[in-house]
């Protein structure tokens, strides 16, 4: 029998069915009473209604409910996609609408995917992995790196297919599915030195994840592998306008960025941990008075296509492989509904795209 829960009350109603306790003619229970019954989500009785209904068990009658019209099946009901949550904490043109267009295309005639975002609050993540324990599989592209969700423990405990998104959530036996974000800073780093920069600085949010943990190695290996110290002044890991439910404003992030420029006038280019964060540090150096790239140079990690928009600056920018993290995530969480226990390690390369915002030293 599945292991999923909504397959277990269909099975268990279908028995009822077949037995005679639950008799033909009769109304089965609200959704409601039928969750409380089996401890489940409003959500898993739908799907093992569904089930029944499919196998010509029950018909939906309007204003009555759920009825057992046949005690034995009398139609082959098609096997029923898995149903598949992903919660992001948000998603824009810069990283993760394209995640999302991976994932759905990759779903059709594979799964059903239900979507939700977080904004980054602890509570409503907690509070979706829960509503979601009912679906077969759950993609989730964690807040943070620093707090592991009580619920993501449980579900790791029933060894529940789960892939965890561009996050490295260390210790937990769990799939994920995330960037080279090592390779992406030392991509970018690289790239500076190749025009000839020499004293180049780095710019992050103020985010707890492992992503940027992982560009800030990249970035410092990239240092190491030119024989150049890196000098911790020539960071600035303070942006705070760009992280969720953030207090602080775009112009306070501007002022800071600025004092931080001319506090380190031997830099001629930087990196900027994000593209919002890359949007923030040009504004200040052109505040300065500093052209963007005769001046400095900028390469950001992460960059949205501006396709339509002939005026924007293009940012010489890493590019991650968003469509395929959203295929990978989805081709993790099946993998595990045909293996329960499965654990796998999908990292992808990134790749630099020259734009408007490098020029050679």
């Amino acid at each position: 029998m599945d292991s999923t829960l909504y397959t277990q009350v269909f099975e268990t109603l279908r028995a009822r069915i077949e037995a005679g306790e639950l008799e033909v003619g009769h109304k089965l229970p609200t959704q409601g009473e039928l969750a409380g019954s089996f401890g489940v989500s409003v959500i898993t009785i739908k799907h093992a209604l569904a089930l029944l209904h499919d196998a010509g068990y029950i018909e939906r009658r309007p204003r009555i409910g759920s009825v057992v019209v046949s005690a034995v099946p009398t139609r082959s009901a098609p096997r029923a996609l898995p149903t598949i949550g992903a919660i992001l904490t948000n998603f824009d043109d810069s990283f993760g609408t394209r995640v999302l267009h991976g994932l759905l295309d990759a779903s059709i005639g594979v799964a059903n995917v239900t979507l939700s975002r977080t904004e980054g609050h602890h509570d409503r993540e907690q509070q979706l992995i829960a509503q979601y324990e009912g679906l077969d599989g759950l993609i989730l592209l964690p807040s943070s790196s620093d707090w592991i969700p009580p619920a993501i423990l449980e579900l790791v405990h029933q060894k529940h297919p789960l892939v965890i998104l561009d996050r490295l959530l260390v210790g937990l036996p769990i799939s994920t599915v995330c960037s080279d974000h090592v390779g992406a800073g030392r991509q970018a780093a690289e790239h500076l030195f190749a025009l000839g920069h020499r004293d180049i600085g780095l710019v992050t949010s103020a985010g707890h994840v492992s992503s940027l943990d992982d560009r800030h190695s990249g970035f410092v290996f990239a240092h190491a592998a030119r024989g150049y110290a890196f000098d911790p002044r020539h960071e600035f890991r303070d942006v705070r306008s760009t992280v969720p439910h953030a207090t602080a404003s775009m112009d306070d992030d501007v002022s800071a960025l600025k004092e931080f420029v001319k506090a380190t006038p031997e830099l001629t280019g930087f990196v900027g941990g994000e593209y919002s964060v890359s949007l923030l540090l040009r504004r200040a150096c052109l505040e300065l008075g500093m052209r963007v790239p005769q001046d400095v140079s900028i390469v950001s990690l992460d960059s949205p296509d501006n396709a339509y928009d002939d005026a924007a600056q293009v940012f010489t920018h890493v590019s991650q492989d968003e469509p395929g993290l959203g295929r990978a995530a989805l081709s993790g969480v099946l993998a595990q509904l045909a293996e329960p226990g499965a654990i796998v390690k999908t990292v992808l390369p990134t790749t630099l795209v020259p734009g408007e915002t490098t020029a050679a030293r």
